[in-house]
């Protein structure tokens, strides 16, 4: 037992939690943000609830509603949970080490299988608190609701849980399976996505029609019918049922006996596979990618360049931060102009345009070229191999910036040529809009390699040196460029009357921004980078 809690504090420890120092303000600073942030999204939560649930009971489903909610965080929870789990119990750098210490695997896993329910505890409570007080506020409950609410959290959390550690087995099979069929997983990883988002869009958009008619409903009757056909065959309907007190005798049994069954197998799993697939793994990740490839005599920038390619292409961990997010852009980019069509006035809607446009496309603009803040410490311990490779520094960090500046380049021209054909801005507004984003796009990019060159954050252990969580560079990168972002979107749709004027004083903006950005890389480079130690 005191091996468990060891190893569940160095679980623990990996985390954000394990930087914090009592006798430090800056910890107390960060966890005071934390906490910020923390009470921001449990408002905005409730805040949407309320929103989302009026919506349905307008429309005579509220009931149904709580079951598309549940199914919804149900699916959330289970496709999270596995991934964390894949992550966390077979895919860990640590899990070399650990099994060389003087701990069986049953200790390590479940040790393991603690910090993933703590964690998995935590996000389903955040997310159904703000959810339910929004539903509780909208319908009539009763008293009974108080003591519901908990122990549906609790179904919640041990169904979704063991779910997640049984899928997770033949899940992580099946990656290393097809880990090695890059462009596949990119072109199914981006199209998913899209299509979450599009859902995303298509909610976001009933959810302002109806803020703006509230006495009427969104959803045609055959909609209504078909919602309440589906629902009823959803199994998160029992968590629904337990809280509003339908058909008990049926949702009670469903839950415990579910529970009971995905507790049962987990430990089946712990007693015969687990340690024999933790072993099969490190020796499958430690095995190298054979393809038998041409000999090809490249310049060496262009063999740097396609180095970095190949770098994101073989991780699906990066190619989702990066690559399909990018394939993604043109269609969430699309999607969100689609709802401000809905929105602004028939004669200003050119101009509204102008600014979402530019906002929307600045925000998924941050989100792929956060991707540079990990710049230097993707290469891991190889790192040091840069310093005395007989190449300059300068060309190789050009060539990372070289692939995220096509990158860049190849989603934002993508993303307005769809806007253009589908007739949702005129050419000549895309144009400008192009310019802007482009260069704060190259600017964003030389602040987020220059931050990671002066602080870089390696990950030493295991074989490839991969990064799995963010660190502080790649947050910083994100805050700096919403704020951006912002800025520069609110201006065009503040001043939308005087548009010509803000696109110049935008414009100069980004010049200066731009300038401002080189200088700041450029200035004392090679010195910097030597000096990194690690």
């Amino acid at each position: 037992m005191n091996n468990i809690g060891t190893l569940l504090k160095l679980e623990i420890k990996n985390t954000n939690l394990g930087s914090f120092r009592p006798k430090e303000y800056k910890s107390w600073l960060k966890l005071l943000l934390y906490l910020v942030v923390l009470v921001l999204f449990c408002y905005l939560g409730y805040f949407a609830s309320r929103i989302f649930f009026s919506m349905f009971k307008t429309a005579g489903i509220a009931y149904e509603a709580l079951i598309l909610f549940f199914t919804v965080v149900f699916i959330l929870l289970v496709i999270t949970g596995t991934s964390g789990t894949i992550k966390v119990l077979y895919f860990n750098g640590d899990n070399e080490i650990l099994i060389r210490y003087p701990v069986n695997g049953n200790e390590i896993f479940f040790s393991k299988i603690l910090f993933l329910l703590i964690k998995q505890s935590i996000i389903t409570i955040l997310i159904l608190i703000p959810f339910l007080l929004g539903y509780s506020s909208i319908e009539t409950v009763g008293s009974e609701f108080a003591y519901r609410a908990p122990l549906a959290a609790f179904f919640m959390i041990f169904i979704t849980f063991f779910i997640a550690n049984i899928l997770a087995i033949p899940v992580m099979h099946l990656t290393n399976r097809i880990r090695n069929k890059f462009i596949l997983i990119i072109i199914f990883l981006a199209v998913l996505v899209t299509a979450l988002f599009a859902g995303y869009m298509w909610l976001f958009n009933k959810m302002v029609l109806y803020m703006k008619e509230q006495a009427f409903s969104v959803f045609d009757q055959e909609i209504v019918d078909k919602i309440k056909d589906v629902t009823k065959y959803l199994y998160p309907k029992h968590f629904a049922d337990l809280l509003t007190g339908e058909k008990p005798y049926i949702a009670y049994p469903s839950l415990i006996i579910a529970t009971g069954v995905g507790a049962a197998i987990t430990y089946l799993i712990v007693e015969f596979l687990y340690f024999k697939t933790l072993l099969t793994n490190i020796e499958i990740e430690g095995s190298a990618f054979k393809r038998k490839t041409k000999n090809r005599v490249r310049p060496v920038f262009f063999t740097l360049l396609n180095k970095e390619f190949i770098q994101v292409f073989r991780s699906v961990n990066y190619s989702f931060q990066y690559f399909v997010l990018a394939c993604a852009m043109p269609g969430m980019v699309f999607f969100s102009n689609s709802i401000v069509q809905t929105l602004a006035k028939q004669q200003s809607g050119e101009r509204m345009t102008f600014g979402v446009t530019l906002l929307v496309m600045m925000v998924f603009t941050t989100i792929i070229t956060s991707f540079a803040a990990t710049s230097v410490s993707r290469e891991g311990s190889n790192f040091y191999l840069t310093k005395v490779a007989p190449v300059s520094i300068r060309t190789q960090l050009f060539a990372k910036f070289t692939m995220y500046f096509i990158v860049s380049f190849l989603a934002n021209s993508i993303s307005l040529g769809v806007i253009v054909g589908a007739g949702q801005m005129k050419s000549d507004y895309a144009f400008i809009t192009f310019a802007i984003v482009q260069l704060n796009a190259i600017t964003l990019t030389l602040i987020a390699m220059q931050t990671d060159i002066d602080k870089p954050v390696f990950n030493l252990v295991g074989d490839g040196g991969e990064i799995y969580n963010n660190n502080l560079n790649t947050t910083r990168a994100v805050i700096r460029g919403m704020v951006i972002s912002v800025v520069l979107g609110m201006l065009g749709m503040i001043f939308g009357s005087q548009l010509k004027l803000i696109i110049i004083v935008i414009l100069s903006i980004s010049i200066i921004g731009f300038i401002y950005a080189v200088l700041r890389y450029e200035i004392n480079l090679q010195k910097r980078y030597y000096s990194i130690n690690n």
